[in-house]
């Protein structure tokens, strides 16, 4: 698959690595398919870790970032990879690829803003070319208000009853 256009990089806030190398950041681009691709970039290497269509990208991603709680699990280029929140809230996202060889925490906001801004074009035009059923407000409606009104004569028609 073709990138289309530029990538969207988000640095690292912090990171631990055993080879001390940067850049330690996140890419995010949109395929020539529409897919979202997001690698992990640990200076020269590039480690694939998720892509999928606009839509269930942002169904996977977002709900997390938002939350701030949750973790993410995957398997790419041969390495296990999880995203997850630290017990404090406050902290940041990490996200860890192999078995702590590659340690990073980034910015929420920041990791938001690269996912919408990656995508966003592309749901747009899925948005557009998807007809929506126009429904004719015209047609009489059977209003609530006669029901309730009709139950109100109802309560009406009883007698007073002494306790």
């Amino acid at each position: 698959m073709e990138v289309y256009g530029a990538s969207i990089r988000v640095h690292a806030k912090s990171s631990v690595t055993q080879d001390h190398v940067v850049p330690q950041a996140l890419d995010f681009e949109l395929t020539t398919d529409g897919n979202i691709r997001m690698t992990r970039v640990s200076g020269q290497r590039n480690i694939l870790i998720s892509e999928s269509n606009v839509l269930d990208f942002w169904r996977r991603w977002l709900p997390n970032l938002w939350s701030k709680r949750g973790t993410i699990r995957g398997v790419s280029d041969g390495l296990d990879w999880v995203f997850f929140y630290d017990d404090v809230p406050s902290n940041p996202p990490r996200m860890i690829v192999g078995h702590g060889v590659i340690d990073a925490t980034f910015l929420t906001s920041e990791l938001e803003a690269a996912i919408i801004l990656a995508g966003s074009n592309r749901a747009k035009e899925i948005s557009m070319a998807t007809p929506f059923d126009a429904h004719d407000l015209s047609v009489g409606m059977s209003r609530i208000v006669r029901h309730n009104h009709r139950i109100h004569q109802n309560c009406l028609d009883f007698d007073e009853i002494e306790l």
